[in-house]
């Protein structure tokens, strides 16, 4: 053993001394080129310097010698460390000899000590598995309120499971521990008979409206009720640890505090929203305003059309109401219509005590017959007149065209600045006698004409003419209430309007007032004109005289002590100055008319009177005729 192992060192040696020959050739060659190069630099000037690039050595080999280490010494050390080395390994082999031992191998002694190791840590690994270090757990209420750490698979073995929890209670029978079929079958056997009778009403306002369910079927939701209590708490996989501990905390509590459920008859088709929705579109959305219906001029007397509410119905929400009281198996009753009521602006109870006499007007007439027929005529055609809100009141179209059919007769007009006779004479009264009550009223005049000259009926630019076809008075109904015309003319021959409607707030009045700006003095003289219809001699004042002025009218609101509110101007009215004037008969006996003089009122062309014979004259000569 020892042979050889001299042997394999004199050939390691002889082998390390061949590389270090051969490095120290290389060092001695890499010396010889450094020298060289040096001398060379030394010889060689600056301009050449490129010219001479020594060769560079590229032999793997290291020169020991550039460190400071001869291969001498280099060989000494390696010797010395193998040597020790080879000790060792002889002090081994003759301890393993004595102990008479084979050799371990190398490999031997490294797997042994890695081979324990894995061993001891399979071994701690197992004991960690099976004391449940690797598993899951959840922090769970118990039922008796304490808490337990528990495994996952064991929270979830314990609420896995086909039958139902414990503290289920449907229609008040506790069904756990049972199967669906199980929970059904007891069910069903406690429940009543459909109802005999079903009469749910609907109470609305105050009243009471029956729905009708004759052709409404009812079954029990039971399958559905069994369906809801059992998915309580059921797990349906994929659930996290924190539902999984929310769904067994539940359970738990479950067998302390049970969950009620109860079954209930349901409508088969949606047939409760149908009956609800027939009953409750019939009402009305709006809300409607009382209203006078009808009214009696001659007595005063009028009707009233009751106000009906609005109503703004929530028809879904009074459906799941009525849903609600036959699923707590209550079938007769009284449901309140889910509904905000929306009351109107004007009641009965406010119309009769706000409607009243808004104005009246009375203006005195002349004994004149045709004319007094006249004005009569036209009161009647506008007693009674009704007007709306907004509306507005023409007295030509209400009193219609002044014609002898209609029942008027001729009478004096005022036409041209004079009296003339005309149909319907007289009825200017009737719409002045208006005009004054409409401005009283606090309306508002939309058109209106006056006189030539004043009348003598009424104060000063308070007329109103009218002519058909040319002159018209109007006015509209400003306020938020019908109105109604009262008009007549009675025996004592006074023309009157009554006005009726919603009367002003706080007794407050309305007066007509006049204020002249200007006026001048009365023209002296007299104007004739002949009127042939009248026999010659006859004369007729047409026009009395009058003076120029103007007026100017106002609508003026006082409260109820007499204390002015506010003023609106009405109209300005000018009227123009005239002369008397006098209208003289030219109509002869034979027909034809005499010449009137305009100046002076005298008649030309009128024959003498004819003396009366005496008693023993002889018979005249009769004139001949023109």
């Amino acid at each position: 053993m020892k042979k050889v192992d001299a042997a394999n060192s004199g050939a390691a040696d002889k082998k390390k001394e061949k590389q270090l020959a051969v490095k120290k050739d290389s060092s001695a060659k890499l010396t010889s080129g450094k020298s060289s190069e040096k001398s060379s630099k030394q010889l060689i000037p600056a301009a050449k310097k490129s010219e001479t690039v020594p060769a560079v050595s590229h032999s793997n080999e290291i020169d020991y010698s550039l460190l400071g280490i001869t291969d001498k010494k280099r060989q000494a050390q390696k010797a010395k460390k193998e040597k020790a080395r080879q000790k060792e390994r002889e002090a081994d082999e003759r301890a393993r000899q004595r102990s008479g031992k084979p050799r371990t191998p190398l490999a031997i002694k490294i797997i042994t000590p890695i081979a324990v190791a894995a061993v001891l840590t399979t071994f701690y690994f197992g004991y960690l598995v099976k004391s449940g270090y690797f598993r899951e757990t959840i922090v769970a209420s118990m039922a008796d309120g304490s808490t337990a750490n528990l495994f996952v698979e064991d929270a979830l073995s314990a609420i896995t499971t086909d039958k139902f929890f414990p503290g289920t209670m449907i229609d008040g029978i506790d069904v756990g521990g049972m199967t669906k079929a199980q929970a059904k079958a007891a069910v069903v056997a406690a429940q009543p008979k459909s109802p005999d009778r079903v009469a749910v009403s609907l109470s609305l306002d105050g009243k009471e409206y029956d729905l009708d369910f004759s052709n409404v079927s009812f079954e029990y939701n039971t399958d559905e009720v069994i369906e809801e209590a059992y998915s309580l708490y059921r797990l349906k996989g994929g659930e996290d640890n924190a539902t999984l501990t929310e769904y067994f905390n539940g359970v738990q509590a479950l067998k302390v505090d049970p969950k009620e459920y109860q079954t209930a008859y349901t409508v088969k088709h949606e047939g409760v929203e149908e009956t609800v929705k027939e009953l409750l579109e019939k009402f009305h959305l709006t809300p409607e305003n009382a209203q006078i219906s009808t009214f009696d001029p001659d007595s005063r007397a009028y009707t009233i059309i009751p106000e009906k509410n609005g109503y703004n119905i929530n028809i879904p929400a009074t459906t799941e109401k009525v849903k609600a009281m036959l699923d707590s198996r209550t079938y007769v009753g009284t449901v309140l219509v889910e509904a905000e009521i929306i009351k109107p602006e004007k009641t009965a109870a406010s119309i009769s005590e706000t409607f009243g006499r808004l104005s009246t007007c009375g203006t005195k007439t002349t004994k004149n017959a045709n004319r007094n027929t006249n004005i009569k005529r036209a009161c009647q055609y506008m007693n009674g007149t009704k007007l709306a809100p907004g509306k507005e009141f023409s007295f030509n179209k209400t009193v219609g065209k002044r014609t002898k059919e209609r029942g008027f007769r001729e009478a004096h007009v005022i036409a041209g600045g004079q009296y003339e006779m005309g149909l319907g004479g007289g009825i200017c009264q009737v719409s002045t006698t208006l005009y004054n009550a409409v401005v009283c009223a606090g309306l508002t005049v939309t058109e209106r004409h006056w006189h030539a000259f004043p009348s003598t009926y009424i104060d000063l630019g308070k007329d109103a003419t009218v002519d058909w076809g040319v002159y018209d008075f109007k006015f509209k109904n400003t306020t938020d209430d019908d109105i109604y015309i009262v008009s007549w003319w009675s025996k004592d021959r006074i023309c009157h309007v009554e006005i009726y409607g919603k009367k002003p707030a706080d007794g407050q009045k309305i007066r007509f007032e006049a204020k002249t700006k200007s006026k001048s003095a009365t023209p002296k003289g007299v104007e004739y004109v002949e009127d042939p219809e009248m026999k010659v001699g006859e004369t007729e004042t047409v026009r009395s005289a009058h003076y120029a002025c103007t007026v100017v009218t106002y609508q003026v609101w006082y409260d109820k002590t007499g204390k002015e509110l506010k003023r609106n101007k009405v109209a300005t009215t000018s009227y123009k100055a005239y002369k008397k004037r006098v209208a003289v008969g030219t109509l002869l006996p034979n027909g034809k008319h005499a010449k009137l003089d305009t100046k002076t009122g005298k008649l030309s062309g009128v024959p003498s009177a004819t003396p009366k014979p005496t008693k023993n004259a002889k018979k005249a000569t009769p004139t001949p005729k023109a």
